[in-house]
């Protein structure tokens, strides 16, 4: 039978920063990392496979991700107590992991920071009810900006690395914030770097730990190991900078990065971003002015491709990421006329496809 709640394991010493790629969640976790009782690490990413194993969506396997949960899930209702078991097992070895990465740093809470957690944010927030849920908010087109001029700028198409979060995770976040009510803890990043001891003050006090000095000058505390980290922003300063409060404005000097800021905000809608705290209406009125003075009549990458996964994308999207890419690498005339090229090659390998007998 499940385990009794009174044995459970509930998360009692972690902390999880829940936010978007790219929302200064970096900076956030070296900066609490300063304090003595506190061990993190660049992003686990321990929970997302444990979590998704029941899922029959969202994860691509060699052994048919579907068929897997399937039989996990008829396992579980005919040869046990049902998924609360399963959720006791992940509960099981969330804390055999978190635990020893605890004693091993020294503290005694661990900071989980990954990024791709707004995608299981409810499934967090079942399995550790007692944990703490820090949540960074970044404004949205600040996020947008940052992905692609750090991760996608030279290949815009691999912008749908970053679509599920980008699309679905400001709206996980305001759910999950609406479900821990009181016990969430909101910070927004612009909030936290125009006054940082002030907001740090209050974040440990969420967390009930003391403030202690000299956390804000992270680059004295102990460096997070690992690739899966900001290997970028966070190196340039050793302390909290305001100076990224207005880094959306980046976008607005740049036809193709306006087309993208204008797209993702018709795709959040007011509400949501309202919601977040930012004004939809102000953020629209300020990209339309710089659409405005920005008119172009160069390669503009589409929205609508940039942001389909790879097996979303047919014939005409193909098109669209070859157009683009011939145009920036041969200039505008050799560049179409490899489009063409690659169109009719693409037409002659379907053709042959069909008479090969599919």
């Amino acid at each position: 039978m499940a385990a009794p709640v009174s044995d459970k394991y509930l998360g009692e010493n972690l902390i999880f920063i829940i936010s978007l790629p790219r929302s200064g969640s970096t900076l956030l976790q070296r900066v609490l990392g300063g304090h003595a009782e506190l061990v993190s690490s660049s992003e686990p990413w321990i929970m997302l496979h444990p979590v998704y194993g029941r899922r029959d969506q969202g994860i691509t396997t060699e052994y048919s991700a579907d068929w897997a949960a399937l039989g996990v899930n008829e396992f579980l209702e005919h040869y046990t107590d049902g998924p609360e078991v399963y959720d006791d097992g992940i509960r099981a070895f969330a804390q055999t992991i978190y635990a020893n990465a605890i004693r091993k740093g020294g503290g005694t809470r661990f900071i989980d920071k990954t990024p791709r957690y707004v995608m299981i944010i409810d499934d967090l927030i079942r399995l550790f009810p007692a944990a703490n849920f820090v949540f960074l908010i970044r404004n949205p087109l600040s996020v947008l900006a940052s992905i692609v001029n750090s991760q996608v700028s030279h290949d815009l198409w691999t912008l749908e690395r970053f679509s599920d979060e980008l699309l679905s995770g400001p709206g996980a976040i305001l759910r999950g914030i609406d479900a821990l009510g009181d016990k969430a803890i909101t910070v927004r990043y612009e909030d936290f770097v125009m006054a940082p001891e002030k907001n740090l003050e209050v974040i440990c006090g969420a967390l009930d730990l003391s403030y202690e000095a000299g956390m804000l000058e992270y680059d004295n505390s102990t460096k997070v190991q690992g690739f899966m980290q900001d290997r970028t922003g966070i190196h340039k300063y050793s302390k909290p900078e305001e100076s990224r409060t207005e880094a959306w404005r980046d976008l607005l000097s740049d036809p193709q990065q306006i087309h993208f800021a204008q797209s993702y905000l018709r795709g959040l809608g007011r509400e949501t971003v309202d919601a977040l705290g930012y004004s939809h209406d102000e953020l629209t009125e300020a990209v339309r002015h710089a659409a405005e003075r920005n008119r172009s009549r160069a390669k503009i990458f589409p929205w609508r491709v940039a942001i389909k996964h790879p097996n979303q994308l047919f014939g005409r999207d193909q098109l669209a990421i070859s157009s683009y890419r011939n145009l920036r690498d041969y200039g505008p005339v050799i560049g179409r006329l490899k489009t063409v090229q690659d169109f009719f090659a693409g037409l002659w390998r379907s053709v042959a496809f069909v008479f090969r007998g599919g």
